[in-house]
């Protein structure tokens, strides 16, 4: 089950810290591995497909969106200034749009997601049990692997958890430090407020903390998993 479901967007604003912080420090590490516990165990419940994965995503009311091969929803992704992936709620107008866009696109079957098994009943992308109050998983065929799904999920468990990293101010901090800083902390970050400091320090934490759970896990599951299938072929053709 996925640990505190209902946590509220408000949760997330940024603040100096008033407590101990060391205390903090503690917290949030128990945040991280509380996440961390939850995500291996999904992974190695499902982790023979990534539609198994995205099937336990939507059994908890996110919605999983698939892209297919055309350029329009990539080009429509990337307008409304967002990246494949987990896409954290927001309150702003252009999460409103993505909502309308995929839901307008999954009713004319513009892109369908790869396996029936979600949806084995009704048309094929309709997900009634599902909504956008926890984000939503848009993802291309390319990435729609068990590695990229489980840094994503991990995302999505420490965003359902509680943890800090996934307002609108800490995202829009995080892409523009990638996307026009290249991962770099240059001398703008002496500019910046405290509130945003903070915010940018816990969304890089949060991808960092994704990040070394991917290599976790790939290490403990999905390698192992891979050479055991060679070995079983190896002996399937001798």
């Amino acid at each position: 089950m996925v640990a505190n479901p209902n946590n509220g967007m408000g949760h997330d604003n940024p603040i100096l810290p008033e407590v101990d912080t060391f205390k903090l420090v503690a917290e949030t590490r128990k945040q991280v591995m509380a996440v961390a516990d939850i995500a291996r165990d999904a992974i190695k419940a499902h982790y023979t497909d990534p539609a198994l994965l995205a099937d336990f995503i939507e059994r908890h009311q996110t919605p999983v969106y698939v892209f297919g091969r055309g350029l329009f929803q990539h080009f429509c992704l990337w307008a409304l200034g967002f990246e494949p992936g987990f896409i954290p709620p927001a309150k702003g107008r252009r999460y409103r749009l993505l909502q309308q866009f995929l839901k307008l696109q999954s009713s004319f079957h513009a892109f369908r997601f790869p396996s029936l098994r979600l949806h084995p009943q009704g048309k094929q992308g309709e997900k009634p049990d599902c909504h956008f109050n926890h984000g939503v998983f848009v993802l291309t065929r390319p990435l729609f692997t068990v590695g990229f799904i489980s840094h994503q999920l991990h995302h999505w468990l420490a965003f359902r958890s509680g943890m800090r990293g996934y307002c609108e101010r800490s995202q829009r901090l995080y892409r523009k430090f990638w996307n026009e800083n290249n991962g770099q902390i240059g001398a703008e970050v002496y500019k910046m407020k405290a509130e945003d400091m903070l915010a940018l320090k816990a969304a890089i934490n949060r991808d960092m903390e994704a990040l070394q759970f991917l290599k976790d896990i790939a290490s403990e599951v999905l390698i192992p998993a891979k050479q055991a299938r060679h070995i079983s072929k190896g002996k399937a053709s001798a």
